[in-house]
């Protein structure tokens, strides 16, 4: 339950949905006049994802608007398994829209709607041979009157499907299109099949390395590979994001690009509460040439889907960009969303805020657990802090700063006594001080 005292959320800033959903695993698509986001449903608190997905759409007009349609399907639907759900993907075809699914136990198949909402139901398994497939994290695309279907981790798997598009056509099966064996493309898991101009482009969690083997790191990257050929052989390009900072314990990501209108995105996720799980949805704009087949790395942002960041849209530490020196986000009971883990040293930025010339305040919401100082710096540079005393309740505190105006990044670190947590922080206002203020 929200109390009076949570902030007010800016629309369009990451993550993009309200605080108290987690969606990972999010594969975007465009549906008529409204991209459509298709993930998995974490609950704060507990592991990797649910029995439910939910859907979610903004339309293409204004991404900052996104409505929760509501449980799009859930375990009660799967007449073979109450497992949890892991990521799925959607494919409109032939009139209807299909959810394409998979389950903790290795399951996948698929369901269907006449609405890209749902809910879908008449789930039936995916075979190849007579036999139910076994894996993860399904991705589909439909190119040139065929339907791809990828899916596995560590080793990708890739076939068409047949036209009751649960029946996998087994002259066309190919393995290991990309893996996570030595010397190759880093594959951990998480497929995304798409078309980069003319090339197949599979976006993919990556655990790649610069140096040999080429695995074994932390799949916090959205890595891509293109290829002329659905089937490959694909060449790893590059890295699309990473989500490392954005948590202590960030472990995985999942995700997609996509072109909405002119632009482009990459949709992702982030975890929280110092944990690999109570994932967040994010999405970052891309600097992209399909002709020649190239992916400019985004990083992450408080920004999302709000090309001006100003000094009133900062709210609070969940839209922070980057977390350090062990703080992180979390989800009270009472429905607050505060930094904690704010040792000597710790904190947390934001993008660059584009500021008008002239004085501001900077107030915080603090609870101090023992005798600290909270500092504000802009640009790397520090220009105010403020003593904080040890005290039960949460206080409002400000900071106060001059600046020539520009975009200005602004970052919260937190000293004091080595190895204490020193503070919570749960809420932020910047706002200018005009001469009148003064009198």
């Amino acid at each position: 339950m929200k109390t009076n005292d949570s902030p007010r959320q800016t629309k369009g800033l990451n993550p993009f949905l309200p605080f108290d959903v987690y969606v990972p695993d999010g594969e975007p698509k465009v549906f008529g006049d409204c991209v459509y986001l298709y993930g998995s449903y974490d609950r704060f608190g507990g592991g990797y994802c649910s029995k439910i997905y939910h859907a979610f759409s903004a339309p293409i007009s204004d991404l900052t608007d996104w409505t929760d349609h509501g449980e799009s399907f859930s375990t009660n639907a799967v007449p073979w398994s109450d497992a949890d759900l892991y990521a799925p993907d959607a494919l409109y075809h032939n009139g209807k829209y299909y959810l394409f699914f998979c389950l903790s136990d290795g399951s996948e198949g698929v369901a269907e709607s006449a609405s890209p909402a749902g809910p879908f139901a008449n789930a039936r398994r995916i075979t190849m041979n007579g036999e139910p497939i076994m894996g993860i994290d399904p991705s589909v695309l439909e190119d040139d009157g065929k339907i791809y279907y990828t899916w596995g981790q560590f080793r990708l798997h890739m076939a068409e499907l047949d036209e009751d598009l649960c029946t996998l056509k087994p002259e066309t099966y190919h393995t290991d299109v990309i893996t996570n064996l030595d010397g190759r493309e880093g594959f951990h898991e998480g497929s995304s099949l798409r078309k980069l101009g003319d090339s197949y482009c599979l976006i993919y969690a990556s655990e790649f390395t610069p140096g040999f083997p080429h695995h074994g790191g932390r799949p916090t990257k959205l890595d891509y590979a293109l290829s002329d050929s659905p089937y490959g052989p694909y060449t790893r390009k590059g890295t699309v994001i990473d989500n490392e900072g954005c948590d202590p314990a960030s472990w995985n990501n999942h995700g997609s690009v996509i072109r909405i209108g002119d632009e482009w995105y990459v949709f992702y996720h982030a975890s929280s509460n110092n944990t690999a799980y109570s994932r967040r949805a994010r999405a970052e704009k891309l600097k992209v040439d399909a002709e020649r087949g190239v992916i400019h790395t985004a990083r992450p942002s408080t920004n999302g889907f709000v090309p001006t960041l100003l000094p009133s849209m900062i709210t609070s530490p969940v839209n922070a960009c980057r977390f350090f020196g062990g703080a992180y986000v979390t989800e009270t009971p009472d429905g607050r969303f505060p930094a904690v883990g704010l040792r000597a040293g710790a904190g947390f930025s934001f993008s660059p805020v584009v500021f008008e010339a002239g004085r501001y305040a900077l107030t915080v919401r603090v609870r101090a657990f023992e005798n600290a100082v909270l500092r504000l710096n802009l640009d790397e540079t520090p220009v105010a802090e403020i003593p904080l005393h040890g005290a039960a309740a949460l206080t409002p505190v400000s900071l106060f700063f001059a600046v020539p105006g520009g975009q200005i990044s602004v970052r919260l670190t937190v000293e004091g006594a080595p190895d204490l947590d020193l503070c919570e922080i749960d809420t932020l206002k910047i706002e200018r001080i005009i001469e009148a203020d003064r009198v």
